[in-house]
């Protein structure tokens, strides 16, 4: 079975933790990337997984054996890096091949194992060609190839597409995506880049300062974020945070916002569990808002729009956030709360939002548009911690 487990790992530099009690394990045709901004440890965890590092503390097992101690090239893994790292004065055909060389594998079998390697990447065409005679893309995929022929336990990633234009990187990362589901290979892939987390990992490991920071589907990561961190580093453009009030009375839990209250709805209110703070940061997916009012219980944000920005496909605005109304639905229960508390303070402070909007909406810069964000869609976290509030997420974020 060709599964990575981390237990426990740490790695310390100069008495700071690069990695800090780091556990994850990789299941058996997985496609784990672990992802993060730079420094977060992702390409560091990566180097101890491959043996180019070993941790100050903790194991690493492939395959179900303890591989902590053990050489790079006794791992059973192949490695695809940043740069292509082919041999400009080799074909295509010896460039993949030449690990099997070294190996000891003998001709007819290299043969064979490259033959089958071209055709699953698109390069049998181009086997007798050298590098230099390629393209960015067909460079990758050699690499890739290289690795693929060895037939390992698993395959290591560093930032494979770094070197690719925006375009190819798109058409790239698709293909890699497939070629992994095809052979069913256990991959661990490291990127900054949240989005290509986001469009070929089954699971993403969120990596911040050395920690674990949520482990889950995109969809989990995207819906059900663990701290403020996910829900800013996952998702673009990146989650509005506002500060924000919660207070109960007469059994009801409401949000202050911006100088208005909004009741929550009862399954709301049972998933944010008890706060040891009122003061929480409301979460807004700029995807999340509306123009129009829904049916059920909503935040109303008004924005001052200073910039519209058409990309085809959605129409981004940006502005600042001005005080807002209570949402209709529940304004005379939002009246009830006002009362029980006369000590909130109303946040008259402007502060910066972003909507995404549907492509053929009409707004302008210069506008103050009302937004509409269902109390579904609403994100809140602790304001001290920045943990979330919504109990049903707990699980998903790291220990």
């Amino acid at each position: 079975m060709s599964t990575i487990e981390l237990h426990d790992v740490t790695l310390t530099y100069d008495v700071r933790p690069v990695l800090d009690h780091i556990d994850l394990a990789v299941d058996d045709g997985e496609f784990l990337v672990l992802v993060g901004p730079s420094g977060s440890g992702k390409t560091t965890a990566l180097r101890i997984v491959a043996g180019l590092l070993r941790p100050t503390s903790g194991q690493v097992l492939v395959g179900g054996r303890d591989v902590t101690k053990v050489p790079p090239a006794d791992r059973d893994l192949a490695m695809v890096f940043q740069s292509y790292a082919l041999y400009p004065h080799m074909t295509v055909r010896n460039n993949m091949a030449f690990g099997l060389r070294l190996g000891g594998v003998h001709r007819k079998e290299r043969d064979a194992r490259v033959e089958r390697a071209a055709e699953i990447l698109g390069l049998t065409d181009l086997l007798d060609r050298r590098p230099k005679a390629l393209s960015g893309g067909q460079r990758q995929r050699v690499a890739m190839g290289r690795a693929i022929v060895r037939e390992p336990q698993a395959f290591l990633m560093d930032e494979p597409l770094s070197n690719l234009d925006a375009k190819l990187r798109t058409q790239v990362r698709a293909q890699i995506a497939r070629i992994q589901r095809d052979l069913g290979i256990t991959t661990l892939y490291v990127t900054h880049d949240q989005i290509e987390a986001m469009t070929m990992a089954d699971r993403i490991a969120v990596l911040h300062e050395g920690r674990l920071q949520q482990l889950g589907t995109p969809d989990d990561l995207f819906s059900r974020p663990a701290n403020v961190f996910v829900a800013a580093f996952i998702g673009s453009p990146p989650t509005n945070l506002i500060p924000g009030t919660l207070t109960t009375a007469d059994g009801q839990t409401a949000l202050r916002v911006g100088g208005q209250t909004l009741v929550l709805p009862p399954r709301i209110a049972d998933a944010v569990g008890a706060s040891s703070t009122p003061d929480v940061l409301v979460g807004v997916r700029p995807h999340d808002v509306e123009i129009k009012p829904p049916d059920d219980a909503a935040l109303i944000l008004e924005v001052d729009v200073d910039l519209v920005e058409r990309l085809g496909t959605e129409t981004l605005t940006h502005g600042e956030m001005v005080a807002g109304a209570v949402s209709g639905a529940a304004a005379q229960a939002a009246q009830a709360i006002i009362a029980a508390d006369d000590e909130i303070q109303t946040d008259s402070e402007k502060r910066r939002f972003t909507a995404a909007l549907d492509p053929r909406t009409l707004v302008s810069t210069g506008a103050r548009v009302p937004f509409y964000v269902s109390a579904d869609r609403l994100h809140l976290f602790d304001a001290e911690t920045g943990a979330t509030l919504q109990t049903a997420t707990r699980s998903l974020a790291a220990a």
